[in-house]
């Protein structure tokens, strides 16, 4: 089974100035490349992949591309890999490929053959750098993505542990789980976590915002500001990705099945634009955008399910639909049965319950069943 372990490098200032040539030279040949499929594409041409790679060579021997000899190939090769990976995604609904800015917040590029030696990340032509290896790594490496934010160095090491077969584990217990605004999810057990509150972080990113926006553009202060709300960004996410793995983790060790709802996010964050006569009628839904992104549905399903397979259990998504207005007790489907955004009560039976509850208990329940609305 494949699986990724990120880990922190320290590299010292030459391996700094050396890791900084090869995000140079992987940009360089993404950024040549690209514009030359463009090009080819205005003249009825189509350049594979394969054609991509041809170009190598003779970009490396070109005058002034000596520089790109001194850099890890397979580097250069993934660049081009990258290209035809965006312009898939494009064809399937993504954004047109972009050319890479030395500017850009965070700077990357991709190994084939990074090793561990004697405690340390070994990279191609750049030798052992310092490393925090948090994790014993047990398996085959494939190959490492070396990234540079926030003045910090990391490798995200994806590797074969060799294990094919992973035992069911079998202790039969099932949950659903709703995930809502004001609170992050309730599970089917009664249980309810809170959203994580980064209020703190949040303010203190928009402070080092409006700093960066009052210093002199070219200056030593603009770009010690603009570290700074990077690493004011990096926090943020960190602590996000910890919250969320903290929770995932728990769920997927106590649960064989755990039952979801299929949740379009990126519909559902759609931005709505206001009329001309009524240019404010847009903001509740920029509010409940922002707080749905805020709350990281789609990653946090994603760290489902992912956990569940590692650990023998599996992840069941089933149509949302009715979910919240459904009576857990008698099945009774009504609109009128939510009386508030924390209260159901049912038209039929009066069964009472708090409504993100009941709606965590009709997903668990919906597993292979389709309800209809009276």
């Amino acid at each position: 089974m494949l699986k990724v372990v990120k880990v922190r490098l320290y590299p010292n200032k030459s391996q700094q100035q050396l890791l900084k040539q090869h995000f140079g030279a992987s940009r360089y040949v993404y950024n040549q490349l690209l514009d030359a499929k463009i090009k080819a594409y205005e003249c009825n041409d189509k350049l594979s992949a394969y054609d991509l790679k041809k170009r190598l060579v003779p970009m490396k021997k070109a005058e002034g591309g000596e520089w790109l000899k001194q850099c890890d190939s397979t580097c250069l090769t993934e660049s081009v890999l990258n290209i035809d990976v965006a312009y898939k995604k494009f064809f399937n609904g993504a954004g047109f490929p972009k050319f890479k800015s030395k500017h850009h917040s965070r700077q990357s590029y991709k190994t084939m053959n990074p090793k561990i030696k004697n405690k340390k990340v070994y990279l191609p032509k750049i030798g052992e750098i310092k490393s925090k290896i948090h994790r014993e790594i047990e398996g085959t490496i494939k190959s490492g993505t070396i990234s540079f934010e926030a003045n910090q160095y990391h490798i995200s090491l994806l590797f074969d542990d060799n294990q094919e077969f992973i035992k069911p584990k079998g202790n039969g217990k099932s949950i659903g789980i709703d995930v809502g605004v004001k609170l992050f999810a309730t599970l089917s057990n009664g249980e309810m976590i809170k959203p994580l509150n980064l209020d703190k972080e949040i303010n203190q990113m928009k402070k080092a915002q409006k700093r960066l926006s009052r210093r002199k553009k070219g200056s030593n202060n603009r770009t010690k500001a603009k570290v700074k709300l990077q690493k004011a960004h990096l926090k943020i996410s960190n602590k996000r990705k910890d919250f969320l793995h903290k929770i995932s983790n728990k769920i997927t060790n106590e649960n064989q099945v755990i039952v979801i709802e299929d949740l379009k996010v990126k519909n559902m964050t759609k931005s709505a634009v206001g009329t001309v006569e009524e240019p404010k009628k847009s903001s509740g839904k920029r509010g409940l955008n922002r707080v749905i992104t805020q709350q990281s549905w789609s990653m946090f399903f994603t760290m489902l399910e992912y956990k569940a397979i590692r650990k023998g259990g599996e992840v069941i998504k089933i149509n949302p639909k009715f979910t919240s207005q459904k009576c857990s007790y008698c099945g009774h489907v009504s609109k009128n049965n939510r009386k508030s955004q924390s209260q159901f009560k049912c038209e039929k039976c009066n069964f009472t319950q708090n409504a993100d509850l009941n709606a965590s208990i009709n997903i668990v329940h919906a597993v292979g069943t389709t309800v209809k609305a009276s």
